[in-house]
């Protein structure tokens, strides 16, 4: 497929509040400025996600709202045991004042809180620290430190949907190096020296239902750093997909993916992929993370397959890097909110 590569900063949206340029980029090219939106308030929707590997524990944590509800969340669990610690906070009709960064790059330092808790983001071109404190559950407290390498390639995609004004805009990267701790009670977790963090940034207007299905994983191989991000099925994806893969912190392009999966069980192998044949790995699951939110017209279901994967991906050289059991994920949402 024919994919439109971003080069040079270009605005997001037109006067009219569509996407100006759909298409993909390697670093935050596209301007993102709130006011130039024109879809209806209750469609838009913004959020800061990080995944964190602590030790074969995976903490996550996440700020962001769907205009009509803000959530605060954080949860430590282990894809071994499916033991499961967690802390929500939701804030109905925040109207704005949450006031998150247009650029995922931005320095941008905020604190929010209520009583007995408060979680802040804090964000510097070369780290990011999240911390969370709450008087509940024994006693919550997050204090992670990810620090990265500026030249990194990241995964960046703006997408459309078929109604004007809706659009998606997406930064996903890889490979943040980890500090720090989490304890919620009695569990605690920190990081070994090869563990890595996962930050999702996105902003846009939706549709009320929508469907996605994303994976990511990154490794420190003997020989360099590999990672992917792939995902299907939400959008118009005509002008670019996400799926990349990452060696050494360069993004490699890939199109189309096939994926065989057996749709009525999460836990068999899945296998993706790519149509030029520069993608092949299967997925052998090991840890169905599995949520939903049930809260008035908002019904949210997200299946977060963890698993090991193996196979290989191909660079323009034709050098093939090999992965043997690389823990990533896949997961597959159903929502409407």
């Amino acid at each position: 497929m024919n994919q439109r590569e971003i080069t040079e900063p270009t605005p997001l949206l037109d006067a009219k509040g569509r996407l100006a340029y759909p298409g993909y980029a390697r670093r935050m090219l596209f301007r993102y400025d709130p006011r130039a939106v024109k879809a209806g308030p209750l469609a838009r929707k913004e959020w800061d996600f990080y995944q964190i590997a602590l030790d074969g524990s995976i903490l996550q944590m996440t700020i962001g709202h769907v205009s009509y509800m803000a959530s605060f969340s954080a949860a430590l669990f282990s894809p071994a045991t499916g033991e499961r610690r967690s802390f929500t906070r939701m804030r109905p009709l925040p109207l704005g004042s949450l006031r998150m960064p247009v650029d995922p790059d931005a320095p941008y330092e905020k604190q929010y809180g209520g009583k007995g808790w408060e979680m802040e983001f804090d964000i510097r071109p070369r780290r990011r620290r999240l911390r969370l404190q709450a008087n509940e559950q024994g006693g919550v407290d997050v204090d992670i430190l990810l620090g990265r390498e500026p030249d990194d390639d990241k995964m960046v995609v703006a997408t459309p949907f078929e109604k004007p004004g809706l659009f998606y805009l997406n930064c996903k990267e890889n490979y943040y190096a980890v500090e720090g701790y989490a304890r919620f009670g009695d569990a605690v977790a920190r990081p070994r020296g090869d563990d890595t963090a996962l930050m999702d940034w996105g902003r846009g207007a939706w549709p009320f239902h929508h469907e996605w299905f994303w994976g990511n994983g990154a490794a420190r191989l003997e020989d360099g750093r590999f990672a992917f991000n792939i995902g299907w099925g939400f959008g118009d994806l005509s002008r670019a997909t996400e799926n990349m893969f990452f060696w050494n912190g360069k993004a490699y392009k890939l199109g189309s993916l096939n994926v065989e999966r057996d749709a009525s069980d999460y836990m068999n192998p899945w296998r993706f992929t790519d149509e030029d044949g520069r993608f092949d790995f299967t997925m052998i699951p090991r840890y169905d993370n599995f949520t939903k939110t049930k809260l008035l017209f908002v019904d949210n279901r997200c299946h977060q397959v963890f698993g090991l994967f193996t196979g290989w991906a191909k660079l323009p050289t034709g050098e093939t890097i090999r992965v043997q059991g690389m823990p990533a994920f896949c997961e597959h949402a159903v929502n409407n909110w």
